[in-house]
């Protein structure tokens, strides 16, 4: 006789055929949302990376009136903006959240707000992570607004946060808060009162991915870790040479490292050509030799990297984007209020009137457009 007493009962085989085929990511967020068991499905399912592409977050995009236009998600902070999404497995289909109002945002017709103070430090798994000059943090999840609060950080003085990560969702064990600020390193686990600073020996980390389970780092001068979270916070450096194909450690104007896969990446643009505009490279970490090296891709194979101008967000990765009418081995950008995809090693062709096209990487307290995947879409535990 059958054990199951109704809908929420559905066993998981039968839940990831239905979330195999969900077209949008409106649907998958409507399936989540009918209830626990569901949205668990979706965390647990197996291939996120082969659903959908990143929906890409423009906050200073104009609603369009011409299209359908759906009630916006909801968060719980009373102050919010409106943020036009773009999902390009549906590209005429209107959608918007709405982020909360902090300092980027503030001018003088917006009324005063909890947050005025608090500056963007990055996104991560799916979370804005604020700081303000007291050196308070807090993560918001851009799609429902739920807010955490992080331990006041133990620095002296009114110094701006430089970059921050999570090294896994909040619901995960292994989730930790990275923050850098001047010259250290702070790593805090979710529902800890406190700090602990942990900082490789020449700087600080600038860059963090997490790759077969490990964490990895990258300091300003583009020295590789692996950051051990247990027994204790330990940093690893690791001797890594370079390709042939590699002048020097500064051949990429602004290198990120991104997770394809089984394939650990530094990708990254080539200096500003005036013939071509901006190509992009990537080099895969080859950890079969002594000591480790950099090895120039040729072909990101079945994969596209989502890369947001915003230096301290990372990369975000997709299987088979064919699927959702994308284009496989391409790099996608925002460049100002259009999104362009860069066949790895060749410059995009622009428009007649701008045949060039340049990507202009900042990292500035204003919010910039950004690639996110909503935090539910995380694998936890």
């Amino acid at each position: 006789m059958s054990t199951l007493q109704g809908w929420a009962d559905l066993p998981n085989d039968l839940l990831y055929s239905v979330v195999a085929r969900l077209g949008s990511f409106p649907d998958l967020l409507a399936f989540a949302a009918t209830c626990p068991s569901w949205r668990a499905s979706i965390s647990s399912y197996p291939s996120k990376s082969t659903l959908l592409p990143p929906l890409l977050l423009q906050p200073g995009v104009p609603a369009c009136s011409s299209r359908p236009r759906p009630r916006p998600l909801s968060n719980n902070l009373v102050l919010r903006r409106s943020c036009h999404v773009t999902d390009l497995a549906n590209k005429d289909t209107y959608m918007c959240c709405q982020i909360p109002q902090f300092a980027c945002f503030c001018d003088s017709k917006s009324p005063s707000g909890p947050l005025d103070e608090f500056f963007l430090g990055s996104v991560s798994y799916g979370h804005l992570v604020l700081a303000n000059r007291q050196q308070s943090c807090l993560l918001v999840d851009v799609f429902t607004g739920v807010s955490v609060s992080a331990p006041q950080l133990p620095v002296n003085g009114r110094i701006l946060l430089n970059y921050a990560a999570l090294t896994a969702p909040l619901s995960s064990p292994n989730s930790y808060l990275l923050v850098n600020v001047g010259r250290h390193n702070f790593f805090s686990r979710d529902g800890s009162d406190s700090w602990l600073r942990r900082s490789p020996r020449n700087g600080t980390f600038k860059k963090l991915v997490v790759f077969k389970d490990q964490v990895f780092g990258m300091d300003h001068d583009r020295m590789l870790y692996i950051v051990h979270l247990e027994p204790r916070i330990r940093i690893q450096k690791i001797a890594v040479h370079l390709d042939g194909s590699m002048a020097n450690k500064w051949h990429l104007k602004q290198p990120w490292l991104a997770a394809c896969g089984d394939m650990l990446l530094m990708v990254g643009c080539q200096k500003h050509s005036p013939s071509t505009g901006d190509t992009f490279e990537a080099f895969r970490l080859d950890v079969s030799t002594e000591p480790a090296r950099w090895v120039k891709v040729e072909k990101l194979e079945n994969w596209a990297i989502f890369i947001s101008i915003d230096k301290r967000i990372q990369p975000l990765c997709c299987m088979n984007p064919e699927t959702w009418g994308g284009r496989c081995n391409c790099i996608y950008c925002c460049n100002r209020k259009e999104w362009v995809a860069f066949e790895l090693g060749q410059p995009p062709q622009g428009d007649a009137s701008n045949p060039k096209v340049y990507i202009h990487i900042n990292c500035g307290s204003m919010m910039q457009p950004t690639w996110v995947v909503p935090s539910m879409f995380y694998s936890c535990p």
